[in-house]
């Protein structure tokens, strides 16, 4: 038989039984007794005093009793007896529904989609409830949404928003999702509790190998003073036959911003699982929803493999762009297609600062650059390129550029570095090529700050090689870098340097002076010295590059090279990647830059599932944005700009990023439900109407509260108290009587 208390902060009160008590023994208090000659005549006999004595204790007894009763009612405490369920009333109920959003529950190799027949056995399960119990829903998916965080005994509401529920998609943490509704039910004033979960056979969303997970859970799940029961409730039909199924991994792209007629290089892979036999796929690539039929290609699958595949694509014109990989549609058609978003812009705005500059423009330490850069012979340049001295250089300077590239600028000021921190938080890239009028400790004082400053590494010293080295190819792994690999002879890993600073880079402490920075640092390209030669972190919203050699001929062949056009193209366009970032993961921030004369209300956002999305300001104070903070949901976002009429700034296009792992279909092995119901940590049941046969066959005996018994008590006990006091009153007037009598 249990025993425990729902509110035990209310036992606080039986310190009250003190006062009937303290009452007591002041109104004993000793008073000077001053003898009157006709009173002696009336003093009680012996037994009237001991009657007297034995009622006063009695009602003090029977008052102390009644503080008691009322402090421990207060409290609600519970049984778990059988008898008291013959007449005590049933106790309410609190549920709480969690439903399985990932896109496995998607599969469409039986009647229904598990997603639809859970949203169905949902609608039924309320069927079974009592109109005063509560309800309240929950959508599982990469984030925990709380549908309906409050029970409530509205129905109707609860019917209304299953059915709005989205269609599957990403990945599902039950984990997370049984936790949450732990904590909803923590607060609630219903003594019977029941998590119901109702998914596929699936085991990646329960995270069964991850023992200290669920040991935080069962913690978690002690702390309520009631003990919820979770049932989960498989609604996927047992089927002896594989489940084939072929899915686009994540899409990889070299940029997110572009120029029109730049290259733009997509890159997946295709795996293929549920199956012993070999076969061809066809994958597509499609603009904006519209397949291309000469980028259509077809590739050869084992059973249990996959298959890389890459595409090319240049744009015509400027505006927002999703480039997606495409297959044949099969039974789970929520892995059959991965996005990315591009924006597609006129030409880059970049500032050149020249560190070195020379009255002989061929010596200038920008030179090789701005050649590179500019293509004077190019009528539509890809790059709008400036040019600065380092000692006429303003932050005021930044405010037209979206990338800065610093080259051989011997020093930085603490108000300049400060203000170059600001620049990249707010999305701008910057890059700096170090070459022999570097101040090193200027840098690492300013810049690099002990690893909390927006440099990727301390400067530590030059190097003068005795020998020229050359770039390390097994090292170019970012698929910005690819090209550059020595297979496709462009001459970047045949480049020989002859001088070089070692960078030493930042460890792994988190940025604490921005609001997101990458913790760690890519080291992008290496030299066969094992010495990082770029280095690149992410700093708030934008980018750092750090290249340990000059951007000139001084210290390497590399401007001599054919690579060297292309790769500083390809650095500077990953720098602007920073600059409203159309891919993200789910929950992050969608943040759009806009004019300064635009509003909020100009603009409107609709998500996957074509609901309308709340717009707000960017948190982003130094340049003018909206932002949508509900991303819940992965796929093709949708921001249009409803006050023109040009169809390239009408609709700009975010894609949210989902976790691919859900692609795989393995079931819960017996081990692992082993493991999830041991210790009556939950109930797995197969078919809806276990969960109440289960519920009545339960050995524990059902949870009843008796604050109902305790008040009944209370005011029988008071009544008591008043028939004893009247009686007392009353009793001893009479005593007074027989001494008056027998005097």
């Amino acid at each position: 038989m249990g025993f425990e208390f729902l509110n035990p902060l209310m036992l606080i009160g039986l310190a009250g039984v003190t006062l009937p008590v303290i009452a007591h023994l002041l109104s004993r208090k000793k008073y000077d007794v001053v003898d009157w000659g006709a009173m002696q005549f009336l003093e009680l006999g012996r037994e009237a005093r001991r009657r007297i004595r034995l009622e006063e204790l009695l009602l003090l007894l029977l008052r102390m009793g009644m503080i008691a009763l009322l402090a421990i009612a207060l409290a609600r405490p519970w049984l778990a007896a059988s008898f008291l369920a013959w007449f005590l009333p049933n106790e309410k109920r609190d549920v709480v529904i969690v439903v399985d959003g990932s896109y496995s529950m998607g599969w469409q190799g039986g009647d229904e989609t598990p997603h639809a027949a859970a949203i169905q056995w949902a609608h039924q399960f309320l069927e079974t409830l009592h109109s005063a119990d509560s309800v309240a829903l929950i959508d599982s998916r990469d984030t925990v949404h709380a549908v309906l965080e409050k029970p409530v005994r509205n129905f109707g509401a609860v019917r209304g928003k299953l059915d709005e529920m989205p269609q599957p998609s990403g990945t599902s943490d039950l984990l997370a999702a049984a936790s949450r509704s732990v904590q909803i039910l923590g607060k609630s004033e219903n003594l019977q509790r029941d998590i119901v979960i109702i998914t596929d056979d699936q085991a990646l969303g329960w995270s069964p190998d991850d023992e200290a997970l669920w040991t935080r859970f069962d913690e978690l799940k002690q702390q309520p003073a009631v003990d919820p029961k979770v049932w989960v409730l498989n609604v996927e039909s047992k089927s002896n036959q594989p489940r084939v199924n072929f899915a686009v991994h994540r899409l990889e792209a070299s940029r997110e911003l572009s120029v029109v007629n730049f290259p733009v290089r997509l890159k997946t892979k295709i795996s293929y699982s549920g199956s012993r036999e070999a076969t061809n796929r066809r994958v597509y690539l499609e603009v904006n929803g519209q397949r291309l039929a000469e980028k259509t290609i077809s590739i050869q699958l084992d059973p249990g493999g996959e298959a890389s595949v890459e595409f090319e694509h240049r744009f015509q014109s400027e505006g927002s762009y999703v480039l997606s990989v495409v297959l044949d549609d099969d039974q789970l058609p929520g892995d059959n297609q991965s996005h990315v978003a591009v924006q597609v812009v006129k030409a880059l705005p970049v500032l050149l600062v020249d560190g070195h500059p020379s009255q002989d423009a061929a010596r200038s330490e920008l030179f090789f650059a701005c050649a590179a850069i500019s293509g004077r012979l190019n009528p539509d340049p890809w790059i709008d390129a400036r040019t600065k001295i380092w000692d006429e250089f303003r932050l005021e300077d930044l405010a037209d550029a979206n990338v800065a590239l610093f080259a051989d600028v011997p020093r930085f000021s603490p108000e300049l570095a400060k203000g170059l921190a600001n620049y990249i938080e707010q999305g701008g890239g910057v890059g700096f090529f170090l070459a022999e009028g570097v101040d090193k400790d200027s840098y690492n004082e300013a810049l690099y700050r002990g690893g909390q400053g927006l440099l990727p590494c301390e400067i530590v010293e030059r190097i003068i090689a005795d020998e020229s080295s050359t770039v390390d190819d097994t090292s170019l792994e970012l698929p910005w870098m690819l090209r550059f690999k020595a297979e496709n002879d462009g001459g970047f890993t045949d480049a020989r340097f002859s001088n070089w600073w070692k960078l030493k880079p930042a460890k792994g402490q988190p940025l604490t002076n921005v609001a997101s920075g990458s913790v760690s640092v890519s080291t992008v390209a290496r030299l066969n010295t094992k010495d990082a030669l770029l280095l690149s972190r992410r700093y708030g919203r934008g980018n750092v590059v750090v290249f340990g050699s000059s951007i000139d001929a001084d210290w390497s062949t590399l401007p001599s090279k054919q690579d060297y056009v292309p790769f500083l193209h390809e650095m500077i366009f990953q720098m602007a990647s920073g600059i409203g970032s159309r891919n993200v993961d789910v929950g992050s921030p969608l943040v759009l830059n806009i004019d300064e004369d635009s509003e909020i209300d100009d603009f409107s956002a609709v998500s996957p599932a074509e609901e309308e999305l709340e717009i707000e300001a960017s948190e982003n104070t130094g340049r003018p944005g909206i932002q949508i903070s509900n991303t819940r949901l992965p796929g093709i976002y949708t921001v249009t700009r409803n006050d023109v009429e040009d169809d390239a700034a009408v609709k700009q296009y975010f894609v949210v990023n989902d976790n691919r792992a859900e692609s795989d279909l393995s079931a819960l092995s017996d081990d692992q439900l082993d493991f999830l119901q041991q210790d009556d940590r939950m109930t797995f049941v197969s078919k809806p109407g276990d969960i109440e046969g289960k519920a009545s066959d339960d050995e524990e005996a059902p949870k009843s509260e008796i604050w109902h018994l305790l008040l009944l008590a209370f005011l029988v006990i008071l009544v008591g108290e008043v028939w004893l006091t009247r009686r007392m009153v009353r009793g001893g007037a009479a005593a007074v009587d027989e001494v008056r009598d027998s005097k």
